[in-house]
């Protein structure tokens, strides 16, 4: 062999050492490799944020048509007013409390419910 071609050839070694040493290589179908486990690890670490936040919106928006439709508008908004004139956080829970038009509509679906 020439020098250019055992450049070549030592240049795929090391190439596919590489590859060997981060966890690559030949898998038979249908076995269990490396590339079953990272591909699972990588799939958990690429979740979108956009679904759990959306839930967690939800979640607060049920609670609080709930919470109004069981104690009545005036005394939900006497228990958030009540809430925006206390300390940061105490203020920042009356924000998020605040009657929006969802929680009223699922305390207008649920009012016939609880009575």
């Amino acid at each position: 062999m020439n020098n250019s071609q055992m450049k070549d050839f030592t240049g795929r070694l090391r190439r596919i050492d590489k590859i060997n040493r981060k966890g690559g290589g030949f898998e038979a179908d249908g076995t269990l490799g490396q590339s079953f486990y990272t591909r699972a690890r990588l799939r958990r670490e690429r979740r979108p944020l956009l679904r759990p936040a959306l839930t967690v919106l939800l979640v607060i928006v049920v609670f609080k048509g709930f919470l109004l439709a069981s104690i009545g508008p005036a005394d939900y908004l006497a228990k958030v007013d009540a809430l925006s004139t206390g300390n940061a956080v105490e203020r920042a829970g009356g924000f998020v409390m605040a009657i929006d038009p969802l929680s009223r509509m699922v305390a207008d679906w649920v009012s016939p419910l609880i009575g």
